[in-house]
């Protein structure tokens, strides 16, 4: 996985420790507490500053972790949900964050409470923390935080594999919970290796004959005129709209699954590029043959990693694979860079698999109270993935499921 900023890191002063790491600090144990507040987004807006801290710290140095991610997904689609904020601290120092929402759903007939992720649309989540040692204290602390409110039901989406929020479960197995985990996604990355040259546009296609593809319909368009990539790391409107305008005419916007087709999606993405243009971090890539857009990445540069959020190109050039030549040249640049890393972001699918041979397993992560409500929730999982997994299969054998989605085994 990728991270996000690299900023200053305060000093502890104390009588040996001036000038010290705050992430090599070894934690008091007598100074470890864990609050919960219940309120609205401005719970996030309160702590901004030190959430930003503790994820620059490195083990959540990503986008998707950062209050501003988080904050811009509440507002523009969960304004009205109540928020559950859990901070631990070891002392002043912030050492973890669990933002989520609360909401009411039906289990046979029970109205049940349940507590999840609090950003929609992520392609990550996960229960935020910062380096040093204490780690495991500080998720014990937030979990008998969160376990003293009333829910039937945690639901945690996206969570990578190996991450913060798995421990949450061990702590709910232990009190007697009934937990369940399952995979939602193989999320695709490319290592940049800093001895490759970034010469070779096509150096990380995976085969000699995609690679030869791609220098060919490259050589081809410039017949009628030279290709150029163009990174933009303002959050223009006029730029921001020629973007949005790209994607909403091809595919996406016929399905209506473009930003520009959704006012919520729209907000959303002004939101996140504003900020992340403040922060340093907003990526807005255009792949152009003179004033021609061929392809373009709305994307972040956090931490050493590229993070495309959301790719478009126009349809017209289809047959030279735009939406190739945007990464080959996206990944020269990030290599010139000295980048570590480009996450692919969201399920494997064919195409990226002709990029990256590497995937992260993503999960969806559930505790149950033992209530009568979340006993039912319980029960009825294995028969909702069931069912889930039967209409996936039924699609693809009528060929309407997402192309290329579950990788060969």
């Amino acid at each position: 996985m990728k991270s996000a900023t690299p900023e200053q890191i305060r000093a502890i002063d104390g009588p040996s420790m001036k000038g010290a790491d705050p992430s090599l600090r070894k934690p008091d144990s007598q100074g470890l507490t864990a609050q919960s507040e219940r309120g609205t987004v401005e719970l996030l807006d309160r702590i901004g500053d030190e959430w930003r801290q503790l994820c620059q710290e490195g083990p959540c140095d990503q986008p998707f972790f950062r209050p501003e991610w988080i904050a811009s997904s509440i507002r523009a689609f969960a304004s009205k949900r109540p928020v559950l904020l859990i901070t631990v601290r070891d002392g002043s120092r912030l050492r973890a964050v669990l933002p989520l929402l609360q909401e009411r759903v039906w289990a046979c007939g029970l109205l049940a409470t349940k507590l999840r992720s609090a950003a929609d649309r992520t392609p990550r989540f996960d229960f935020i923390h910062g380096q040093g040692p204490g780690l495991e204290e500080a998720l014990q602390a937030g979990w008998n935080e969160l376990k003293k409110h009333h829910w039937d039901v945690i639901e945690l989406v996206n969570v990578p594999e190996g991450g913060a929020a798995e421990r949450l479960l061990s702590h709910a197995r232990e009190d007697g919970f009934f937990t369940y985990q399952r995979q939602c996604a193989l999320s695709p990355y490319i290592p940049l290796n800093g001895n490759k040259s970034a010469t070779d546009f096509s150096q990380f296609a995976l085969s000699g004959r995609f690679r030869y593809r791609l220098r060919h319909s490259w050589r081809e368009l410039e017949k009628t005129g030279k290709i150029s990539l163009r990174r933009v790391e303002a959050a223009d409107p006029v730029i921001l709209q020629q973007f949005y305008d790209l994607e909403q005419g091809g595919w996406k916007g016929k399905r209506g699954t473009a930003i520009a087709c959704d006012r919520e999606s729209r907000q959303f993405y002004d939101s996140i590029a504003d900020y992340a243009a403040q922060s340093g971090y907003l990526s807005l890539y255009f792949l152009q043959q003179g004033d021609s857009v061929l392809a373009a990445h709305f994307a972040f540069t956090c931490g050493g990693g590229y993070y495309p959020i959301k790719v478009a190109y126009d349809e017209r050039y289809s047959q030279y694979g735009p939406g190739h030549l945007i990464i080959g040249a996206v990944l020269r640049d990030c290599t010139a860079r000295g980048l570590s890393e480009f996450d692919c972001l969201g399920h494997w699918t064919e195409a990226k698999a002709k990029w990256a041979s590497q995937v992260r397993p993503h999960n969806f992560l559930y505790i149950f109270r033992r209530s009568l409500a979340g006993r039912i929730l319980h029960a009825q999982i294995p028969f909702s993935d069931a069912s889930g997994a039967a209409i996936q299969r039924l699609k693809h054998s009528l060929g309407i499921a997402r192309r290329g989605h579950v990788p060969p085994t």
